[in-house]
């Protein structure tokens, strides 16, 4: 185990090399690759919050790096990783706060079995040596249950195991309160719902769970692109009225729910303008980036929507300058809340995500 600490940040395998060009654009903080989904940074760097970066998934804060070897076993780290949790148990923050353990591997199966070996030992060896510790540890779904409005949510203790190779670990232990996702690997996948007409309504879906606010009963709604339906299902499913654009045919469920509530114009979603303001546009068509953030850019300037979720497809070859005219362009509207997020269920695209106005609930 290397006595170095750095601040670990993970992101989508492939695109490591984004993040820290968005880490380096963004706020001036240079970091190093150190695998397909991992940029390590100083330890003094202060990272920002996950949901403020583009590729961030999770944080591994103060994480040290261990190199497996005949000459340094697993079992050399495990043992390693028990006495620093020995360490941190005792301290008076610590000594009664409940934790979970995240021991995981990303899209690399030699290196997902060493994640599910070193989760069973280092639980085990924790049972058997830091009793009072494993007393009070957590699953991670039932952390992931624990409402983020819960004060003693920040406390609880996060124990995280990365597997970047079968030769390469990294460790940390850190609170929530101090910035990693609940999730492991800062992955929150969407449950499919059964009618759907495709995998893109999870897109949707998880927009607008990190957006924090989606439609309500009542609200109308505009689906730019919609064929086959998989946003406009989406959006009726949360109770809007869509009116769905796109010359294809949709392929909704035949419920009266849904034919009720959608209307299917065969028009260019490209020039599409409605007769007036709608609550909410949402946008997945398969057009170059600038096209859809030209079409965004006259949506938001003409007020023509009050919120919105536009997906942008990402040229192979050096993105990142389309994607600093996304944050530019957002950066022209000062509505209450501008994301861009590269979500788990996005591929070769971003996700730009807007909220005019949010009312203060008592």
């Amino acid at each position: 185990m290397t006595a170095a600490k750095f601040q670990v940040v993970l992101a989508r395998p492939g695109f490591a090399e984004l993040l820290v060009e968005e880490f380096a654009d963004r706020w001036q903080l240079e970091g190093r690759v150190v695998g397909p989904a991992a940029v390590a940074f100083p330890e003094s760097n202060q990272i920002p919050a996950l949901n403020e970066s583009i590729f961030a998934r999770q944080l591994l804060p103060r994480a040290t790096q261990f190199a497996v070897s005949k000459q340094h076993p697993i079992e050399e780290f495990v043992s390693h990783v028990v006495k620093r949790l020995e360490v941190l148990s005792k301290r008076a923050n610590r000594h009664a706060a409940p934790w979970t353990l995240h021991s995981f591997a990303i899209d690399d199966d030699p290196a997902i079995a060493v994640a599910g070996r070193i989760e069973k030992m280092l639980l085990a060896a924790i049972k058997q040596r830091i009793p009072r510790l494993f007393e009070r540890y957590l699953a991670p779904t039932e952390v992931q249950a624990v409402s983020v409005a819960d004060s003693n949510s920040s406390n609880i203790l996060l124990v995280q195991v990365y597997i970047s190779t079968v030769n390469d670990l990294w460790f940390s232990a850190a609170s929530l309160g101090e910035g990693p996702s609940r999730f492991i690997a800062g992955n929150q996948r969407m449950r499919h719902f059964p009618g759907a007409p495709s995998r893109s309504s999870s897109k949707l879906e998880e927009a607008l769970v990190f957006l924090e606010h989606g439609p309500k009963s009542g609200d109308s709604a505009i689906d730019l692109g919609a064929a086959p339906g998989g946003w406009t299902f989406t959006m009726v499913r949360h109770g809007a009225s869509v009116t769905a654009i796109d010359h294809g045919a949709l392929k909704l469920p035949k419920d009266k729910k849904f034919s009720e509530r959608v209307t299917h114009l065969k028009e260019n979603g490209l020039t599409y303008r409605p007769s007036q303001p709608v609550d909410w546009v949402v946008c997945d068509m398969l057009v170059g980036s600038r096209e859809t953030l030209a079409v965004l850019d006259r949506w938001l300037s003409q007020g023509l929507a009050k919120n919105f979720v536009f997906n942008v497809k990402l040229p192979q070859a050096k993105p990142w300058p389309v994607i600093r005219e996304a944050l530019d362009l957002l950066s022209r509207y000062p509505w209450a809340v501008m994301r861009a997020k590269h979500l788990f269920h996005d591929r070769q695209e971003i996700t730009l995500m807007g909220v005019q106005r949010l009312l203060k609930t008592k």
